[in-house]
């Protein structure tokens, strides 16, 4: 058998490799491509170089994979030279590169080069027309890109305009979103001038028209003829151009500010390179709104590039709403020139407040915030003058939140005055106590709402240590800490605020306030619908608690319980700030209805607490008569209460040992809440708002009820209201012999 050769089949396995796919990086389109294939594309900007870009595989996997561009011999912005040789060639370069999208750091690059450029070159009108179509183009980038070059784009504009040399009396230069306008003056014969920014039929760029008024402008500046009436001989040698500017977009420019939202086209007005303010006659600037808004109240205001550390900023400073102004155009008066714009108020559909409503809600909330702090005084001086009525929590919370409103209600009151004096520091510091008596207010009346939900609801077993100490380290630290925060992180989110500008052609009213609406609406509207919040959710269990025990150990009338429910309502209601929620309400339609009852009911809330947890409680009452009365007013040493006085001797052995027993809402709640739970909580020492004394002495419970005209016995008493030994036996108390209403 012979031998032979065998062979051993063997298999290939072949991988298909996918090509690198198609890429379309900004300025670039790098086309599929096979893998090992490099592919070469013209650069950007400069079209004469060349950057390539190579289909790679990977070794692990075997698949395509595209390399980085190699751009080494491209020339990047950074590295174009500006001269005043080239700068007509690098403004044409710089204008073919913005007409292409760009990255953030591309339009910083381009603004930065356009700068340079202004500022070395001679600029004729053939090169400013380039600068504007390149700011223009620019201004086609997004708010977010262009928030950290806003200012160096607006100062170039600026500066283009002072430095442009042309011929004629005028010349005006239009791009799609910037339109430029410059006229000689005579300066001994000037008798004022207009300016108006329109878009002609059929035209894509808005244009400018030199002294004709037009009826229905974009933008429109009239400029009074004693506009150089403050102008200086020597300043006047130099004046001889007057140039305005149209900005058909407002990307340059911040879109909300201090809860308000620009809705205009912005437009600017200058003398040369002076500086013009405090004008006798005003400037007349009408500007067409963006949208038509007839419901929100428009604020005239100019780009002061001094605010926000130099990154400019809106402010109303020296300028008002005219009464001519419409739902769709905005007349505006100012005693300075510079960028106007309107902003709006972006609550909502806050309704226009017309001056007259102005001025009525202005003497309402003063005239009341005078009411509110001398009854919040005397409420507080009441309980510090009579030691008997501060021995309980109740009236302790109760003299913290009217120290607290009354510092609220002072400076408030001092606010309007303060922030019209120079000193930046003063407003500063008025702001900062306003808005921390603010946040104190807001956190007593959660606490006094947390305090009667231990008093009413959790009532056995309830015993803290130093109750009010506590306390008082949250009602009066946590605003502390907020507010410290917010000057820590920034002091400028507190300063000068502008209000009331009505559309009359008023000077609108300054307030020291806070300025940054994110602080505001944080720590002020935040901050108070939490407490807000947590007061309905106690305003709802302290009632139902209220009217269903008054309900089942009452002889009242239906009538009677309804009254007394209806003050108990009313007077937890003001203690508890349920009111400030009007301005929650204050929007649309119901604006100036919730604004009237906000104003109204909140600059009397010290009032109201005094009526309803100062007078009309019978204790301070006879405290009042004891001794601030006289004569026949004064009460006799032998009545009821002079007897409690001089009877009530009897201690609880631990001075820790206070009731917890609420006596915040009204005397009429006060006093069975009181008797009932000093009877029921082991706790109770003595609770001086109703003028009874209960007495703990070791195992034996001694119930002295000296209320005259306040409880019925359901047991038989003496008339003298003395103690019963029969409600009680074998030394323990008898729960069902406890005093009623």
């Amino acid at each position: 058998m012979g031998a032979g050769l065998q062979l051993q089949p063997a298999s290939t396995q072949v991988t298909l490799i996918e090509n690198c796919p198609e890429e379309n990086p900004l300025h670039y389109r790098w086309p599929e491509s096979r893998p090992t294939i490099t592919q070469t594309l013209p650069c950007f900007p400069n079209k004469e170089q060349s950057t390539s870009r190579t289909c790679l595989i990977s070794p692990q996997n075997l698949s395509s994979y595209w390399s980085a561009a190699d751009v080494s011999n491209c020339t990047d912005i950074d590295t174009i030279e500006v001269s005043a040789e080239n700068a007509a060639e690098v403004a044409v370069q710089l204008a073919v590169i913005t007409d292409n999208e760009l990255s953030d750091e591309e339009v910083s690059k381009v603004v930065s080069k356009v700068q340079q450029l202004v500022s070395v070159a001679k600029i004729n009108s053939s090169l400013a027309s380039t600068v504007v179509t390149i700011i223009s183009n620019v201004m086609t980038s997004s708010e977010s890109t262009l928030a950290s070059t806003a200012e160096k784009a607006l100062k170039t504009v600026d500066e283009l305009v002072q430095k442009m040399e042309f011929e004629g009396s005028s010349i005006s230069i239009t791009s799609r979103h910037l339109a430029v306008g410059i006229s000689t003056v005579n300066t001994s014969a000037f008798n004022g001038t207009s300016f108006s920014a329109f878009m002609a039929p059929n035209s894509t760029h808005p244009q400018i028209d030199f002294e004709s008024e037009r009826s229905h402008p974009l933008a429109q500046v009239l400029l009074p003829p004693s506009l150089l009436s403050g102008v200086s001989l020597s300043e006047m040698e130099h004046l001889s151009r007057i140039n305005f500017l149209f900005f058909s977009s407002t990307t340059l420019f911040q879109k909300e500010q201090h809860g308000h939202s620009l809705n205009s086209y912005v437009v600017a007005s200058s003398v040369g390179n002076f500086s013009i303010k405090d004008l006798k006659e005003p400037v007349e600037i009408t500007i067409a709104h963006l949208s038509d808004q007839p419901n929100l109240n428009p604020v005239c205001m100019f780009w002061d590039f001094s605010m926000n550390s130099g990154a400019g900023g809106w402010n109303a400073d020296g300028c008002r709403v005219a009464a001519e102004s419409t739902s769709n155009r905005t007349v505006c008066l100012c005693d300075h020139l510079t960028h106007f714009g309107i902003l709006m108020d972006i609550s909502g559909a806050a309704a226009y407040t017309d001056p007259q409503n102005n001025r009525i809600l202005t003497f309402i909330t003063y005239i009341g915030c005078g009411i509110s702090a001398i009854f919040s005084a005397a409420t507080l001086l009441t309980y510090i003058a009579f030691e008997k009525l501060r021995r309980d929590y109740p009236s302790k919370i109760l003299m913290n939140l009217s120290t607290s409103l009354l510092f609220l209600n002072l400076v408030f009151l001092l606010d309007g005055w303060l922030a019209s004096l120079q000193p930046d520091w003063l407003c500063l510091c008025v702001a900062i106590f306003l808005h921390y008596f603010l946040l104190t207010t807001f956190t007593w009346m959660g606490l006094e709402s947390i305090h009667m939900y231990i008093a009413l609801v959790k009532v056995f077993n309830t015993y803290i240590r130093r109750y009010i100490l506590k306390f008082c380290i949250v009602g009066w630290g946590l605003p502390a800490v907020l507010v410290g925060i917010v000057v820590a992180v920034d002091k400028n989110s507190y300063g000068v605020r502008e209000y009331g500008q009505g559309g009359s052609g008023e000077e609108p009213s300054k307030f020291c306030f806070i300025q940054n609406s994110v602080v505001f609406y944080t720590t002020c509207v935040g901050y108070f619908c939490l407490v807000f919040l947590l007061n309905v959710a106690m305003f709802i269990v302290v009632m139902m608690q209220i009217c269903g025990r008054n309900g089942k150990r009452s002889n009242r009338t239906l009538r009677e319980e309804v009254l007394r429910n209806l003050r108990s309502v009313v007077s937890l209601t003001f203690l508890l700030g349920m009111t400030w929620s009007f301005a929650l309400f204050a929007w649309g339609p119901v604006y100036l209805a919730f604004t009237y009852l906000f104003s109204i009911f909140n600059s009397l809330q010290g009032l109201f607490i005094f009526i309803f947890h100062c007078a009309l409680k019978e204790n301070v009452q006879k405290q009042w008569r004891r001794y601030l009365c006289c004569g026949r007013f004064r009460l006799s040493d032998n009545s009821d209460w002079s007897k409690t006085a001089t009877n009530n001797t009897k201690k609880v052995s631990s001075d820790n040992m206070k009731s917890l027993s609420s006596s915040s809402f009204g005397s009429s709640t006060a006093n069975w809440t009181s008797k009932a739970k000093a009877t029921l909580n082991p706790f109770s020492k003595r609770h001086s708002n109703t003028g009874c004394v209960f007495s703990l002495t070791c195992s034996r419970i001694y119930l002295c009820v000296w209320c005259r005209k306040l409880f019925q016995p359901i047991a038989a008493v003496d008339d003298q209201r003395g103690c019963d030994p029969h409600l009680f036996s074998n030394g323990q108390s008898n729960v069902n012999h406890v005093y009623h209403k």
